[in-house]
């Protein structure tokens, strides 16, 4: 079976952007404007459409590059780059395994799944792929003597990302090309090879330019969506008492279950999961399965993060509250939120809020037969995503 790879530039310095800031580092709807491509590369990987993304970044930031990936599932290997843009794209070509590659600009955000899943059906094993639209507006040429001429539309297109090869061979036309080339397209022409074409993206801009930012912070609208999470463990003797990832020692009781039985880490799993509407922890990580025996419930918590980070989602907002007759737990709400907060995205961070209620000694909680607990996430996501069923 055919192998893909996304490769991510992210290496160059972004001068024409203006600032003092490289642009692959600026915020763009509280991501690094390089973390949308690194984000494609993982909503990819979730329709097996590639195996692995390559991050081609500035040479002393790799950490950087690899600590804000490291809540994704897809395989991301992290490789410097160079002084070109074709050093850096050799670069991410021969650290990719696949036997094609997608090589895209991290400075375009908006690509999206349906793009890239048309270049790769059409790649085959001697042509190459590019995204192309044609060229709208009118157009003119500066002459020697600084007069402005005008120039025929009619044939022209302009060139996205990402496009695609068959990997081998594209190592050899950027090899043969240079490394001033201006696309991966231009190096395959060079090189004697056949391009061929699919229709682009309209949205797909790439941002350049001083003001590029704003106006794709403009085309962003983000969608909000709510979920519940609701638990109730009982307690027992020979248990350990674990909640918010957090053990009381000293306490005789602990909880029921088939994982560690933790009732708050299982009620904020399942408002992620209801908010991103990708189901809920009965069914993803079922009692019948022996893998999740006694299992701590914040790997199931960081795994249901991965699951909604790799959707596209962040977290905005999320509420929580254990209704608790004994341990008494106001000393521990620091380490829990602490604990919980240590396997969520780096983004996510800062924005959870723990409450503990006493049961008041009614019913079973009141007569410590019984922890419950509630929560409310609510999550975001760019609009474009679902509209294109991404």
């Amino acid at each position: 079976m055919r192998r893909a790879s996304l490769v991510v530039v992210a290496a160059g310095r972004g001068e024409r952007a203006g600032g003092e800031t490289a642009k692959q580092y600026r915020s763009l709807c509280g991501r690094m404007l390089w973390e949308w491509s690194a984000l494609l590369g993982e909503r990819l990987f979730g329709r097996e459409l590639v195996d692995e993304t390559v991050l081609v970044v500035p040479r002393g930031d790799e950490n950087l590059f690899r600590n804000r990936v490291r809540h994704f599932r897809c395989p991301f290997l992290i490789t410097a780059g160079g002084k070109e843009r074709g050093d850096s794209v050799l670069e991410g070509v021969r650290a990719a395994s696949g036997d094609v590659v997608l090589v895209h600009d991290g400075a375009r955000p908006f690509a999206g799944v349906s793009l890239c899943e048309r270049i790769l059906k059409a790649v085959d094993g001697e042509r190459g792929i590019v995204p192309l639209l044609p060229v709208s507006d009118a157009l003119k040429r500066e002459d020697a003597e600084g007069r402005f001429q005008p120039v025929s539309r009619e044939g022209l297109f302009a060139a996205q990302t990402p496009q695609g090869f068959p990997r081998k061979l594209l190592e050899e036309a950027i090899l043969f090309a240079g490394s001033s080339m201006k696309d991966e397209g231009e190096a395959w022409v060079k090189a004697g090879r056949e391009l061929g074409a699919v229709e682009g993206d309209r949205r797909n801009m790439k941002v350049t330019w001083p003001g590029d930012l704003a106006l794709a912070e403009s085309q962003f609208r983000m969608i909000s969506r709510t979920g519940i999470g609701y638990d109730i463990h009982p307690l027992v003797p020979g248990r350990r008492f674990i909640l918010g990832g957090v053990a009381v020692p000293s306490f005789p009781l602990g909880f029921q279950g088939h994982s560690d039985g933790d009732p708050l880490t299982h009620a904020l799993s399942d408002a992620i999961l209801g908010a991103a509407g990708l189901g809920d922890i009965g069914t993803l990580y079922p009692a019948s399965d022996m893998r999740y025996r006694n299992i701590s419930s914040l790997l199931i918590l960081e795994d249901v993060s991965k699951r909604a980070a790799g959707a596209g989602w962040r977290l905005e907002w999320a509420d929580m509250v254990a209704i608790v007759q004994e341990p008494r737990l106001a000393g521990c709400l620091g380490a829990m939120k602490e604990a919980l907060e240590g396997v969520l995205p780096e983004n996510w961070k800062g924005r959870l809020h723990l409450k503990v209620k006493s049961g008041e000694g009614e019913g079973t909680v009141g007569s410590c037969g019984a922890v419950v607990c509630h929560a409310a996430a609510t999550m975001s996501l760019p609009s474009w995503m679902l509209e294109e069923g991404d």
